[in-house]
C-alpha cells in the first residue's frame, strides 16, 4: 500500500533471531526505571559493502558505507493503560559516493488500554522520515541524485475482542506521506486504511477468520498532466484462520479478492486475488520457521501504469546455535506487474545473519544478502550483493 522504504530503527540484540531469542536469563534485557517508566537506550554501527549501490543493469558502482543509529525507548511497563514512546534516527555515511549519504528518523507513541485479557484498545501515532531503498520498485535509479527521502505522519487505531468462540478485531490506518523534494510532488498522497475481521473458533488455539478491508488514497496533485483523476479505492474481504495465543503455530494467513476502482471513469477497474499474513512454525524450543505472503494492489507513480499488482513471499528459518549464538536465513521473492504497461518484473533473494551475544548488554552480527532483478523493462534489471557486519549496544 505504502512506496517501499528503509526505515530509520536500529536492529536491537537478539533481533537476528528474534522468534527464538533468548531464554537465557543472563541475556534479558534490564530497562532503566525513571519513577514509574522503564527506559531503554540502545544503538548500532553498521559497516556495510554494496556491490551495486545504485541497482543498475550495467557498470555497477561499489562501495563501503557506515550506519550509526541510536535509539530510546520509554515505556509505562504492564498494567490496564500502558504508553510507551520511541525514538530512533539513522546517519549513513558513504566513503566514495557521497550522493548516498542520508539521515532518516522515526519517532512515534502508542497508548493502550486493556480492561481485561481478551479485550484492548490500542492508539499510535508516528512521525517519520524514511529514506527509498536503491532498487525497490520505482525508486530512483539516477546516480547524480540521492536516494528519495519522504516524511510520512500517520496514526493507527486497534480494537480486539475475544470471547470464548469469538474474534473481533477492527484496525484502522491513516498515513500523509509527503516527498521531501518538489520534483516529486505528485508522489505525494494521504492514504486511508481499514480492515475489520471476525473468526470463529475451533479448536483451542485456531480460528477460522472473514475479514473486509478498503483502502483509499487521496493524491496531492489529483489529476495527471492529461487530465485523468489520479485517486482510487480498493476494497474486497478474505478468509483464512488465525492462531491466537500461539504456541506450536502462531500467526495468520488469509486469501481473498480485491476491486481496484478508480475515479477515473476512463481508466478500467480490476480484480485480482488478494492475500496476506504471517505464520511462524516452532517445531523444537529453539527453531522457529516463518512464512510471510502478500498480494495485493499497491501505490504506483510509474508513467503509463493503470495500477500496480506486488506478490511478496519470504520463508526464514530462525535458529538457537547456543544459548548465546543464533542465526538466520531466509529466501524471498517478490513479483511486480505493472498493469496498463506489460511489465513484469520478478526478484529472488537470498540472505543469512549470525549474531553472537557478548552480554545482555552487547552482540555483534555479521550477515549477507544477495538479490536478482529480472524484468520485460532491461532498463529495471540488476544484481546485487551487500556484506555487512554491525556492533549493537542497548542499557
Amino acid at each position: 500500500m505504502t512506496p517501499q522504504q528503509a526505515w530509520a530503527q536500529a536492529r536491537d540484540i537478539g533481533s537476528t533471531a528474534s522468534a527464538v531469542y533468548p531464554n537465557d536469563r543472563e541475556y534479558r534485557q534490564l530497562p532503566m526505571r525513571l519513577g514509574s517508566l522503564n527506559v531503554s537506550l540502545g544503538g548500532e554501527a553498521r559497516v556495510e559493502y554494496d556491490t551495486n549501490v545504485y541497482a543498475t543493469p550495467s557498470n555497477a558502482r561499489d562501495d563501503i558505507h557506515l550506519e550509526l543509529t541510536p535509539e530510546l525507548q520509554v515505556d509505562t511497563g504492564p498494567g490496564t493503560f500502558t504508553g510507551q514512546a520511541h525514538a530512533s534516527a539513522t546517519m549513513r555515511r558513504f566513503a566514495n559516493l557521497k550522493t548516498e549519504n542520508t539521515e532518516a528518523w522515526s519517532l512515534d507513541g502508542t497508548l493502550r488500554w486493556s480492561p481485561a485479557v481478551t479485550t484492548s484498545f490500542v492508539g499510535r501515532a508516528f512521525w517519520n522520515r524514511t529514506v527509498e531503498e536503491r532498487g525497490s520498485p520505482e525508486s530512483r535509479q539516477d546516480p547524480n541524485s540521492g536516494p528519495r527521502e519522504i516524511d510520512s505522519i500517520g496514526t493507527d487505531l486497534r480494537f480486539r475482542h475475544m470471547t470464548r468462540r469469538l474474534l473481533f478485531d477492527l484496525q484502522g490506518n491513516f498515513t500523509k506521506f509527503d516527498a521531501v523534494s518538489r520534483a516529486d510532488d505528485n508522489r505525494d498522497f494521504n492514504g486511508m486504511n481499514g480492515v475489520a475481521t471476525v473468526g470463529w473458533r475451533v479448536t483451542g488455539i485456531t480460528f477460522v477468520t472473514a475479514s473486509a478491508f478498503i483502502a483509499r488514497r487521496d493524491f496531492r496533485l489529483e489529476y495527471t498532466p492529461t487530465g485523468e483523476k489520479r485517486n482510487t479505492t480498493t476494497w474486497g474481504g478474505r478468509v483464512g484462520v488465525e492462531f491466537e495465543p500461539g504456541g506450536v503455530l502462531q500467526g495468520n494467513l488469509s486469501a481473498g479478492v480485491f476491486r481496484f476502482s478508480p475515479d477515473e471513469k476512463t481508466v478500467p477497474g480490476r480484480t485480482g486475488l488478494s492475500v496476506s499474513g504471517s505464520l511462524t512454525y516452532r517445531p523444537k524450543q529453539r527453531t522457529a520457521i516463518m512464512l510471510d505472503a502478500f498480494n495485493g494492489d499497491v501505490a504506483t507513480f510509474r508513467s503509463g501504469a493503470q495500477g500496480r499488482t506486488d506478490t511478496t513471499l519470504k520463508l526464514s528459518v530462525q535458529q538457537e546455535i547456543r544459548h548465546n549464538l543464533f542465526a538466520t536465513v531466509a529466501a524471498g521473492y517478490r513479483a511486480t506487474r505493472y498493469v496498463g504497461t506489460g511489465v513484469k518484473e520478478q526478484t529472488p533473494t537470498l540472505q543469512g545473519e549470525v549474531e553472537y551475544i557478548v552480554s545482555r548488554n552487547m552482540s555483534v552480527a555479521g550477515y549477507a544478502t544477495f538479490g536478482k532483478r529480472n524484468s520485460d523493462d532491461a532498463s529495471q534489471e540488476f544484481d546485487r550483493l551487500k556484506l555487512g557486519a554491525s556492533f549493537r549496544l542497548r542499557f
